[in-house]
């Protein structure tokens, strides 16, 4: 981790991640976000808002980016200004949707739309791109 990205660092005016794209390393990121949203003094809900969100977003890019038997990759990036907290989760594999419809599956981007002011998932040929945004005058 760059001293820029650390999430114990105040000054950091950004969390730039890369993991593994496993579920543990999803959980491991999620930690990271709270730590970094928590410096920047945001209020409780929001924090609470963007961790789930970010979280479904990591977990769907890791179970979905990447065919079984493949370990890809996860970024993680987080920043805000006065207005604005944005945060991008970006895996490099190819979308691939559940085998079988599963009553139990299938909530993760409902649930990211909902939390989020906005949110844009944007597949490309290099992986797939879930960017979320929160505006900070908002009362939550």
């Amino acid at each position: 981790m760059c001293p820029a990205s650390d999430p114990a660092d105040n000054r950091a005016p950004a969390l730039h991640l890369h993991r593994p794209a496993r579920l543990q390393d999803a959980s491991e990121l999620r930690y990271a976000l709270t730590g970094w949203a928590r410096t920047r003094d945001l209020p409780e809900a929001l924090i609470a808002d963007l961790e789930l969100a970010a979280y479904e977003a990591l977990v769907n890019s890791a179970e979905h980016a990447y065919p079984d038997g493949t370990t890809g990759t996860l970024d993680l990036h987080a920043h805000h200004d006065d207005h604005t907290v944005r945060v991008t989760v970006t895996d490099h594999g190819q979308w691939r949707p559940q085998p079988a419809p599963d009553p139990l599956r299938g909530r993760g981007l409902p649930l990211i739309h909902l939390l989020a002011d906005h949110a844009d998932i944007a597949p490309t040929d290099q992986g797939t791109v879930i960017t979320m945004a929160w505006q900070l005058t908002r009362d939550r």
